[in-house]
């Protein structure tokens, strides 16, 4: 018996969804949170999906949503050249500042 492969459209091409990530956005447009598209026998191909696996209550899901964060789909490939994780958000030390 064959195993299924999950292939997604994302960065111009088609790639197998275990090939990408769910990147989380904060409203000032940085990258905070990171969530696998599919390992083993789990996979979260939608949006949707990936918001109730990062925030399992829809009141944490809405709040969110409404301050602006927002989810890409994006390939490891591309993950590794832009996103930095453990790069701290100049923005938060710019409101800080600002205080």
């Amino acid at each position: 018996m064959s195993e299924l492969t999950l292939m997604v459209q994302v960065d111009g091409q088609i790639r197998p969804l275990a090939d990408c990530t769910w990147i989380t956005w904060a409203p000032c447009g940085c990258p905070c949170g990171a969530l696998t598209a599919a390992f083993g026998d789990e996979a979260f191909a939608t949006e949707e999906q990936a918001w109730r696996e990062h925030y399992p209550l829809k009141r944490e899901r809405d709040k969110y949503q409404r301050q602006g964060y927002r989810m890409e789909l994006m390939s490891w490939d591309r993950y590794r050249a832009e996103v930095d994780l453990a790069a701290r958000c100049p923005h938060v030390k710019a409101k800080e500042a600002a205080r």
